[in-house]
């Protein structure tokens, strides 16, 4: 059996990773933009997929490592955590498949960023530092044929099913980073897939925030007693790693709140950040997006929407390291 806390992989690479029988992790490249987790419960000839991938290449070599992971498995239900591409653009491939989402997160589908935004950006970048954070970080992917459809099935709060004899509980545990994210909790493994609620490597993303509300769902996270979390974006974590997250967003919010008090805008007061704590973390850039969530709780002005993140992030990466 795979370490579950093995380090991580490079960039493009895909590792899968057995946590215990029947219940797999998908590790994909080094966690950074695009490069997201999905995970695997078969049992009895029966499959559920938590999450697809950014490209229809990307899901398509998923697609195969399943099958070797579980030969002779059908996948019959995927559920996505959240509906940011790097975690549903794949669900065309999955034929006959049903799809679960919260009820909340299906209602968000119209924010996200289009495949074919993505595409006109490869081709037409932005000048500066834009332009340069978008080559840097998006050129490599191929979003050609996606075509994104809403989901067959949501919930609200809970949603209990089961594959095969294996029990699997879907937990909505947003607003955090979306509105509603979704953890796939799974008793008999100790083992909670968790979405994007959890980062590991990487500065996170909030797309929604509160950060409060989302240091409240790690807490429900370790709630389910689970022992192992795997997270939308890094590899693989145990208890600890969940508790230090939670510590993160709430040292974050504590720094953006005395910021906003102060009266910084939001540049400037992501630039102050004290940071050294988290030096191991990658892409510090994005705790624009962590302060924007901030001021925004308080009605201060601050970019919301993805594209509207995207200068004020692609400035700050040319400021700070590890970027």
């Amino acid at each position: 059996m795979n370490d579950p806390y093995q380090s991580q992989v490079a960039v493009g690479e895909l590792r899968t990773q057995e946590i215990r029988p029947g219940v797999h992790a998908f590790i994909q490249g080094d966690g950074s933009w695009g490069w997201s987790n999905a995970g695997l419960i078969h049992d009895g000839g029966e499959a559920l997929l938590i999450d697809t991938f950014f490209t229809l290449p990307q899901t398509r070599r998923l697609l195969s490592a399943v099958a070797s992971a579980a030969p002779g498995a059908r996948v019959t239900t995927v559920v996505n955590t959240h509906l940011n591409g790097d975690h549903c653009h794949g669900n065309q491939l999955v034929e006959g498949a049903r799809t679960i989402t919260s009820a909340c997160g299906a209602s968000e589908v119209g924010h996200e960023v289009p495949a074919a935004t993505y595409e006109w950006l490869q081709r037409h970048p932005p000048e500066g530092a834009s332009g340069r954070y978008v080559t840097r970080h998006f050129s490599g992917f191929d979003f050609s044929g996606i075509q994104l459809a809403p989901p067959d099935v949501t919930f609200n709060e809970r949603f209990d099913l089961e594959v095969g004899q294996t029990g699997v509980e879907l937990l909505e545990l947003g607003p955090a980073h979306t509105h509603g994210d979704v953890a796939v909790h799974v008793p008999d493994a100790s083992t909670v897939f968790c979405g994007d609620l959890l980062f590991q490597g990487d500065h996170p993303v909030v797309w929604s925030g509160p950060l409060l509300g989302w240091a409240g769902a790690c807490e429900r996270l370790l709630a389910t007693g689970a022992t192992t979390f795997v997270p939308g974006h890094g590899p693989v974590a145990g208890r600890a790693d969940v508790e230090r997250f939670a510590e993160y967003l709430l040292d974050i919010h504590g720094q953006a709140s005395a910021a906003a008090d102060a009266g910084l805008p939001v540049e400037e007061a992501t630039a102050q950040l004290k940071l050294d704590a988290y030096g191991e973390l990658r892409l510090p850039e994005r705790t624009l997006t962590a302060v924007s969530a901030v001021y925004r709780e308080r009605g201060l002005p601050a970019p919301g929407a993805p594209l509207e993140l995207l200068g004020p992030m692609a400035r700050l990466s040319e400021l700070f390291p590890h970027s």
